[in-house]
């Protein structure tokens, strides 16, 4: 079942128990389905909100349902995961100014020597 597919299940399924709009009350698996969606898009490359979008509901909640996965141990945390980074340098940069490293979340990392990126990414591990 593709992602498409599995989004309009779990609306429909929603639906048929009633829960629709605000303070809507979900099954404890509609919670862990919604969470497993949202980190399978997230792997593909889509934000919260797109995922959230999809399912017909708030980025907010479902952050909220994935940081409680992880602080209950059902749900690896985030920054164990590895992302791909493509180091470029950058145009202009006439006095060697050094490393940039790009985070999540918009983090912006200036003017590191090699070995101080490679703390800094072992310390996000």
């Amino acid at each position: 079942m593709d992602m498409k597919e599995q989004a309009e299940k779990f609306r429909k399924a929603v639906l048929e128990r009633g829960g629709v709009g605000p303070r809507a009350r979900y099954t404890a698996e509609q919670r862990q389905e919604a969470v497993e969606y949202v980190r399978a898009r997230q792997q593909q490359g889509a934000s919260v909100e797109e995922a959230a979008k999809e399912l017909g509901m708030s980025s907010w909640t479902l952050s909220r349902w994935g940081s409680a996965a992880r602080r209950a141990g059902k749900q690896q945390p985030a920054r164990e995961a590895l992302v791909p980074v493509e180091v470029k340098a950058e145009r202009g940069q006439g006095r060697g100014g050094g490393l940039v490293v790009h985070g999540p979340g918009g983090v912006r990392v200036e003017g590191l020597c090699v070995e101080d990126a490679v703390r800094l990414l072992r310390g996000l591990l």
